[in-house]
């Protein structure tokens, strides 16, 4: 598949399942025997366990959560996506209780496309500065 046909599947990934709230259509944008890394959010091998993980996030840590593209680069069979995630903590999230406050954040995700769907992802993302901004945790004093 070319580049731009390779785009438009994690395209459509963002806008109808992240964006959207579409979970039942992650069947049409990732293989059965997929893997998602996430970093210190863990690690999903296969369409089920990355379901149950969705699942769980949509509905719970984070209110209006929209993860906004801002460029695409794409070489053979990877889609690589730089992003903004932003949204409103409130529910649980990573053992922490919800602090109803809002976090925008930057993040890289590195998708493998396989025979028109998501085969595997790679994700990093500043978890950090949203941690900083839900009040979770703080940064040494610089004094």
């Amino acid at each position: 598949m070319n580049a731009q046909v390779n785009i438009s599947v994690v395209q459509g990934f963002i806008d109808t399942v992240l964006n959207g709230g579409d979970l039942p259509a992650l069947d049409r944008y990732w293989t059965e025997d997929m893997v998602w890394r996430g970093g210190s959010l863990g690690e999903y091998p296969g369409l089920a366990d990355f379901r149950k993980f969705a699942e769980a996030n949509a509905s719970d840590a984070f209110t209006g959560m929209h993860l906004e593209p801002q460029r695409f680069l794409a070489d053979g069979d990877t889609v690589v996506a730089l992003f903004t995630n932003s949204g409103v903590n409130t529910g649980p999230f990573m053992g922490m209780p919800a602090t109803d406050k809002p976090a925008k954040w930057n993040g890289v995700g590195i998708y493998r496309i396989h025979d028109g769907k998501i085969a595997e992802a790679t994700f990093v993302e500043d978890i950090l500065a949203m941690l900083l901004q839900l009040g979770i945790t703080s940064l040494p004093s610089a004094s």
